[in-house]
């Protein structure tokens, strides 16, 4: 259990940096973002959860993101740990691998355990608007048929 909170700290720092946003960041708003990932009913810990503008992928954009917990919860992460995302709608991708050395400082990541739909943005059926109006907690339940 405290190996997997270690894991999942470390991808956390990966992913949001050290907590300090960038100097040429931009200044938007940004809203809290948190949620539960199920799969089949149950909590789905490890997995990379990303949120993708609907208005079209760009090359400048940047993809809030976040890792869930032992109970399946995530809180999204823009420019520092868990500020969460800027206003809009975004498709809302979920990735699960399997990682093949666990506590090794760079994870080995192996066969995909969600169907491939969940990583494709307009396949995923993922969806979420965020704004300052979002106050709770979204849930989306996978499925793995």
């Amino acid at each position: 259990m405290r190996r997997d909170v270690l894991i999942t700290g470390c991808l956390l720092l990966l992913v949001a940096g050290c907590g300090k946003p960038p100097a040429d960041a931009p200044t938007v708003p940004i809203h809290p973002v948190s949620g539960i990932i199920t799969l089949d009913g149950k909590p789905v810990e490890g997995a990379r959860v990303v949120l993708v503008n609907l208005q079209g992928a760009q090359a400048s954009d940047i993809s809030p993101n976040g890792i869930t917990d032992a109970e399946g919860r995530f809180r999204i992460s823009t420019y520092s740990v868990h500020d969460g995302a800027p206003d809009g709608g975004y498709a809302v991708t979920v990735s699960w691998p399997e990682i093949k050395n666990p506590g090794a400082s760079e994870p080995e990541y192996g066969k995909e355990r969600l169907p491939k739909r969940y990583q494709i943005p307009d396949k995923s059926g993922l969806v979420v608007t965020v704004s300052e109006d979002l106050k709770d907690p979204v849930s989306f339940a996978l499925t793995s048929k």
